[in-house]
């Protein structure tokens, strides 16, 4: 995310990380973890809590990451995975990229949608 954040800030795109798990349940998803966690990878996108989990719910997130891609307007034109794998060297699909690509090109996104995978979000 922050390599995606540095390569498409300047086209006006800014990611959003946010935290929906339950930090009663999981300890390292408090906020004061989430501050560690954004000065020791030295974010460059905004990573909020979801306190109640009402954004993820309302949006369908199953698993963190799990990808919304909003255009200008705020309509939802992508959901899904990141990439299609988890190693930077086993990419063969940059999903979440693509479909940015598309919507700055002003067209349609090509795949809008794909399955996402990580972690399970801690309700």
């Amino acid at each position: 995310m922050i390599k995606i954040q540095k390569d498409y800030g300047a086209k006006s795109v800014q990611l959003l990380a946010l935290n929906s798990n339950n930090a009663y349940l999981s300890p390292a998803d408090t906020y004061a973890e989430m501050v560690l966690r954004v000065q020791e990878k030295s974010f460059n996108f905004p990573y909020v809590k979801d306190e109640d989990r009402t954004v993820a719910k309302a949006y369908g997130a199953i698993c963190t990451p799990h990808a919304f891609l909003l255009d200008e307007e705020r309509r939802l034109r992508y959901m899904g995975r990141i990439d299609d794998s988890r190693n930077p060297e086993r990419v063969t699909a940059s999903d979440l990229r693509n479909a940015i690509d598309d919507l700055l090109g002003k067209r349609s996104v090509k795949v809008s949608e794909t399955t996402p995978f990580g972690c399970s979000i801690v309700w």
